[in-house]
């Protein structure tokens, strides 16, 4: 009965009415959706800046006095501000706009090629609201973000000296009888390198060149160690695989992600323990399109 009732309180109800409460509530649901999209593209672009950074200082790591402040990537200084490159090459098509201006570099102590040196690379980036009624909250519809990375300067260790063993003089001894007789100096032996200097670095090639989607990757080992040392190759090649030893085979590398053309990057990287020393090289970044 009281079912009834409400359907026929509910076929009575003016039109107008629903109307009304319509375009009342319907301008609420519109900042309250873009509100939310806003909020997921403000963390979207806090994730990009910080790749921005990472990118570029994995460059800097690699070539730290190839970068240009403020000058923008192009064919012609391309090898020279390899850099701004690749953080520019990062940001493209995200929703944060990152200028070569906004990539700063700086070097402790020098960027020279030595053993300790480290770079660090800042990006900044701009993000625009698409709300209004956001901006009130983040100070207006442009939303600046800054994100720093440091990687240390790949360098090989310098290799120990090697002392040649000297040739043995004879020296004469005068004996009682008046005879000499020759006597030897013992000659001090050579000291072998320690297990602390290891410095691990690789080759590679991929195949095919286009990096179309089967990928086929070979490395080859260039690390530097100590061979009498008990040494330990650890390749991570960023798809969740890790392998160990000295000699590997071809990795193959897939992309069955999103649409056709879309590009997925995996990095890797070799660790290397000789003794108790280890040592991780720069990490390679490898592009797979589907």
């Amino acid at each position: 009965m009281h079912i009834r009732a409400l359907l026929r309180r509910y076929r009575e109800r003016p039109l107008g009415q629903s109307l009304t409460e319509f375009a009342l509530l319907l301008p609420v649901f519109l900042v309250v959706l873009s509100a939310a999209i806003d909020l997921g593209r403000l963390a979207y672009a806090r994730v990009t800046i910080a790749n921005v950074a990472r990118e570029a200082s994995f460059q800097a790591a690699l070539t730290p006095t190839s970068y240009q402040a403020g000058l923008p990537c192009t064919s012609g200084n391309e090898d020279a501000n390899l850099v701004i490159c690749r953080a520019i090459l990062e940001s493209t098509g995200s929703v944060v706009t990152v200028t070569p201006a906004d990539i700063a570099l700086s070097c402790d102590p020098s960027c020279n090629d030595a053993m300790g040196n480290t770079v660090t690379v800042t990006a900044t980036g701009r993000f625009n609201l698409l709300t209004p009624v956001m901006g009130l909250f983040f100070g207006g519809q442009t939303i600046t973000f800054s994100s720093t990375a440091t990687n240390q300067i790949s360098a090989f260790p310098p290799l120990p000296n090697e002392t040649p063993d000297p040739t043995a003089a004879p020296t004469a001894a005068p004996s009682a009888s008046g005879s000499a007789s020759p006597t030897t100096s013992p000659s001090p032996s050579p000291t072998a390198p320690g297990c602390d200097i290891v410095s691990a670095g690789f080759s590679h090639t991929v195949s095919p060149s286009s990096n179309q989607s089967p990928v086929t990757v070979t490395v080859t080992d260039t690390t530097v160690y100590n061979s009498s040392c008990s040494t330990v190759w650890a390749w991570d090649w960023g798809d969740g695989v890790v392998t160990f030893g000295q000699v590997q085979a071809p990795h193959v590398y897939r992309n069955q992600t999103g649409p056709s053309g879309n590009v997925k990057k995996f990095y890797l990287t070799l660790t290397v323990t000789s003794g108790t020393f280890t040592d991780t090289s720069g990490s390679v970044e490898i592009s797979v399109i589907k």
